[in-house]
């Protein structure tokens, strides 16, 4: 009797980002997916989040390869980790694989590469995978199936039902359709819109309104996207063609992408129409385009640059067109707002989708959802991709679908599902989380670190030094006090007097008594100043302790 077949779930799972997922069955493991997110407000001085590798690390052994979708950060930009952890082959479309190596190449690390296309079918070890394609905000996506003995998995990735794909790539229903007569046993379905009623326009509907701005503009246009966003890159293109200008890139992912895009044939311009941005200036503003990053109101990236005038080649003058195409990630609204001020105090004309179309989703809406469940008609079903109450929704909609709802089953990170003789149960949990990225640092920041820098960001720190005689426990210098972040020691000098006074009284008690050890005097003045800046000021700043003897 052949093991159930295993469904884990590694990243993405409750959450936006970090999307990972692991399936186990006939003795092989294959990973699809390594994504990374973005830190949030509460994570002071983390640079990018990254899903938990160990239940594959510890499984590399059985691991057959890791299977990219499509090439966006939250779904390939783990993957230079990973690899420096495991040895596996890399599966994916040209596109996917050409972005993914570019990261790759920062980190110095190699990959086994290995192209496939869709619709195509191909054994990775014992798991026979039938590669799907589908419509996304990237070129080149696709959705999986995977089949063991013990039944298939059907995974669409992220997707749309999107008729007019500039690059004419449809999803192709007709293989779902297909895979779904076939027989599939769990369906895990993208649940990013699920809140969204109707259908996710067409990204043709943002060519049409960026030709519209194009020609109206009086100057220079700026538009920020995705630097993924390769359909969106070549609408801007043709609009610039259409309007007699020429476009110059900035941000190093953006320029990275175009590279690879014009190579696989995704980007398509004439020649000419893209200069490099060190001749911008010999272009006059009305002839000229630049398409950067900083969509997401990143501190230092191209837009955040421009919009507060210290970009070393752009300077947004009075007159001059700004459009922001895309929407911001749940927890950037605030840097994006800032962003967007910044650009409005310039005197630019600036166009988001808050009031115009130049922006679409790439992810489907409830009625494409309700479609592809109708097409596939699995037998159990799982949400994927999104925050819970996205994955809650979308089972709502699969309960409306016709799917009995105890077939589906809404599951967060660590969790896991086992198919066995054609019956999907819960399986248990697995180790899975965070592991935080500081500088070249990764995963030596963990939770006592980070609410450290919590502490010492919303509240500062007090240093205390003291000398002792380290045979009688005499104060014999201090104890002084040094502030970061807790109050201007120019300006509460009183404060800061009362403060040491309160802490010598305390040392003076286990001087007393002949207390010499470092740990008892180090745990006094921590007692005896937390207690009086509590009852002064009602903060709880970090409080160190410098115990010196002589």
């Amino acid at each position: 009797m052949a093991d159930p077949t295993r469904v884990v779930f590694l990243g993405g799972m409750g959450e936006v980002g970090r999307n990972m997922l692991a399936i186990e069955g006939d003795g092989a493991l294959l990973v699809i997916d390594a994504g990374l997110s973005f830190p949030s407000d509460d994570m002071p001085g983390i640079d990018l989040v990254l899903p938990d590798f160990s239940y594959v690390v510890e499984r590399a052994d059985r691991c057959v390869g890791v299977l990219l979708t499509h090439g966006h950060e939250d779904h390939v930009g783990a993957l230079s980790w990973l690899l420096q952890r495991i040895d596996v082959p890399v599966f994916g479309t040209p596109l996917t694989l050409g972005i993914a190596r570019r990261r790759l190449d920062e980190l110095g690390v190699t990959a086994r590469e290995v192209p496939v296309s869709a619709p195509d079918r191909r054994d990775i070890g014992p798991l026979r995978c039938e590669f799907l394609a589908t419509s996304h905000s990237i070129p080149d996506s696709i959705a999986v199936a995977v089949t063991t003995s013990q039944g298939c998995v059907l995974y669409t990735s992220d997707f749309k039902l999107d008729q007019t794909p500039i690059d004419g790539r449809k999803t192709d229903l007709r293989g779902f359709a297909e895979i779904g007569r076939r027989g599939v046993d769990l369906l895990l379905s993208d649940s990013t819109n699920a809140e969204r009623p109707g259908r996710t326009p067409s990204e043709a509907v943002v060519g049409s309104a960026l030709r519209d701005i194009f020609m109206s503009a009086r100057r220079r246009i700026v538009v920020a996207c995705f630097a993924s966003n390769l359909h969106r890159i070549q609408q801007v293109c043709q609009a610039a063609e259409a309007a007699g200008r020429r476009v110059a890139f900035t941000g190093r992912s953006m320029i990275a992408n175009v590279e690879v895009g014009r190579e696989l044939g995704h980007v398509k311009v004439a020649d000419g129409t893209i200069v490099p941005l060190d001749e911008l200036a010999t272009l006059p503003p009305e002839r000229s385009v630049v398409a950067c990053t900083g969509s997401q109101g990143e501190p230092f990236s191209a837009l955040s640059l421009i919009a507060a005038g210290e970009h070393r080649s752009v300077r947004i003058e009075r007159g001059d067109t700004v459009i922001l195409s895309a929407t911001p990630i749940p927890g950037n609204e605030a840097a994006v707002h800032r962003v967007l001020n910044g650009l409005y105090r310039s005197g630019a004309d600036v166009y988001h989708p808050g009031i115009a179309p130049v922006h679409v989703s790439g992810h489907a809406a409830a009625d494409e959802l309700a479609e592809m469940l109708a097409l596939v008609e699995p037998a159990y079903f799982t949400p994927v991709h999104g925050e819970y109450r996205q994955l809650a929704t979308h089972a709502r909609i699969a309960a409306d679908a016709g799917i009995p709802p105890e077939r589906i089953t809404v599951v967060e990170d660590g969790a896991t599902l086992e198919l066995d003789g054609g019956k999907v149960r819960r399986g248990p949990d697995v180790r899975a989380g965070t592991v935080l990225v500081d500088g070249l640092g990764v995963g030596d920041v963990g939770p006592v670190v980070l609410h450290d820098r919590r502490v010492l960001s919303q509240h500062g720190i007090v240093i205390c030094v003291v000398t002792i005689d380290s045979t009688t426990g005499e104060i014999l210098a201090g104890p002084d006090l040094i502030t970061r972040g807790f109050v201007f020691e120019d300006s509460s000098r009183h404060l800061l007097d009362e403060a040491a006074d309160r802490v010598a009284t305390a040392l003076q008690a286990l001087e007393a008594e002949g207390v010499t050890d470092w740990g008892a005097i180090k745990k006094a003045c921590r007692r005896a100043l937390g207690e009086f800046v509590w009852d002064r000021t009602r903060r709880r700043p970090m409080i160190m302790p410098i115990v010196m003897e002589v």
